[in-house]
């Protein structure tokens, strides 16, 4: 596992509103922004090191923070929610700790308030179901676990494209700020989109070469690929008896799918 910082950035876009700040005399509100993002990235990086997850990097920008890291597709739903959640709740405890701090007296209630604002305006942004947001991960859990992986990541790239753009005809784009935050969205909408055909094969090829944790067992009359779940073992019924979803996956990837 890579140490934090030596995978801990700070994107160029957040540079130049450290600069802003300084000049427009908000520096108070960036380092409340900066230290509720960097507490929300801190909550995803602790659960993910206890599922020995690698985390690759960390990059703070203006509006938030993004932790990459290699996991398998077929990672447990349960981890996904977990992982997802963990940022959040990081924040609320942070709200706790900023609760003491000013019954204390150690902050003055005019910096609880803005935290307080801050805090729950990241918060509740990262709830929405948009891509690559917290919440677009709890909406993608929650479809692979009443859906297929190909039919969840379909309904996936659909609802949160309708989300995104109810949320673009509502919001008041008035500051730099709102742009990137616009162009960030769309542009990782684009990306997800373009890698479906990667992230199906990969789905696969995981379940083919690995021996996935599965909780549920699910047998089906014909073979069909594209019914593979998550946490489910499937069995497909072929020439008179139960085969292993591995069998399948094997023509798939030696390109012998008409044989079934």
């Amino acid at each position: 596992m890579k140490n934090i910082h030596r995978i801990y950035k700070v994107h160029f876009t957040t540079e130049i509103l450290i600069l802003m700040a300084l000049f427009s005399g908000y520096i108070k509100n960036f380092i409340l922004i900066f230290t509720i993002v960097s507490i929300h990235e801190l909550g995803h990086i602790f659960v993910l090191r206890h599922f020995e997850y690698e985390i690759t990097s960390v990059t703070i920008y203006p509006f938030g923070g993004i932790t990459k890291v290699n996991k398998p597709i077929n990672t447990p739903l349960k981890q996904e929610m977990i992982i997802a959640i963990a940022g959040v709740t990081m924040q609320l405890l942070f709200i706790l700790l900023m609760y003491l701090l000013k019954e204390w007296s150690i902050i003055r209630l005019s910096t609880y308030q803005l935290f307080h604002f801050y805090n729950k305006t990241i918060l509740f942004f990262n709830l929405l179901p948009i891509i690559p947001l917290d919440g677009s991960i709890l909406l993608h859990s929650i479809l692979e676990y009443f859906s297929s992986y190909k039919k969840a990541l379909h309904r996936y790239l659909s609802f949160t494209l309708l989300i995104l753009f109810v949320w673009i005809v509502g919001m008041s784009i008035h500051s730099f700020n709102h742009y990137l935050i616009l162009s960030f969205l769309i542009l990782k909408w684009m990306e997800e989109w373009k890698m479906q055909k990667l992230l199906q094969n990969k789905f696969f090829l995981e379940r083919y070469l690995y021996e996935i944790p599965y909780c549920k067992i699910q047998s089906h009359d014909y073979p069909d690929l594209d019914s593979l779940k998550k946490d489910t073992l499937h069995f497909f019924w072929y020439q008179n008896r139960y085969l292993h979803e591995k069998e399948f996956l094997k023509n798939y990837f030696n390109g012998k799918k008409e044989e079934f």
